[in-house]
């Protein structure tokens, strides 16, 4: 089957809640549902553990689908790195982020997994960071529920893709 036919599922994860939205394609494509999840946050552990331990009930019912996720702002840290024509490529300007990353997080930041995204040519970059448990943890309940993760991004960065064209 063409991913193109394949139905879409948006999660938005916060500490506070899950909102999925469940999309339909193929010849009559739409929005198929939405449900909210209301998530007690746990006094132990990550801020987004008790999300993701809610989210293998919210997919229960969810087949066939492939899933974007955008994390609420919370769990993700962000830098702008200014621009640096010395920089010819991705794995310097990520050698700088994490640099920047450690310089104000500390020690932390080597648990962190990066990317970074320009802004502009010759322009700076932004670089977002988030736990490497988060991550893995996240890719293992999706694939549990059978269904296949396609993307993950915070939401400052979703927002700002949604909008891009019209500034």
């Amino acid at each position: 089957m063409s991913l193109l036919w394949r139905n879409h599922l948006r999660v938005s994860l916060s500490a506070e809640r899950l909102v999925l939205g469940a999309h339909a394609r193929g010849l009559r494509p739409g929005r198929a549902r939405a449900n909210v999840v209301p998530v007690q946050p746990a006094a132990n552990g990550p801020e987004w553990g008790a999300a993701l331990e809610a989210l293998p009930r919210a997919l229960a019912d969810v087949r066939g689908h492939d899933v974007s996720v955008v994390l609420a702002d919370q769990f993700v840290r962000y830098v702008l790195l200014p621009w640096n024509a010395a920089l010819k490529n991705d794995e310097q300007w990520l050698a700088l982020a994490r640099h920047r990353f450690a310089a104000v997080h500390g020690a932390a930041a080597a648990e962190w997994e990066l990317r970074f995204t320009e802004t502009a040519p010759n322009g700076p970059r932004l670089a977002c960071a988030m736990d490497r448990e988060l991550m893995a943890e996240l890719a293992a309940k999706v694939a549990a529920a059978g269904l296949r993760l396609v993307s993950v991004q915070p939401f400052l960065v979703a927002a700002f893709n949604r909008i891009r064209g019209a500034i």
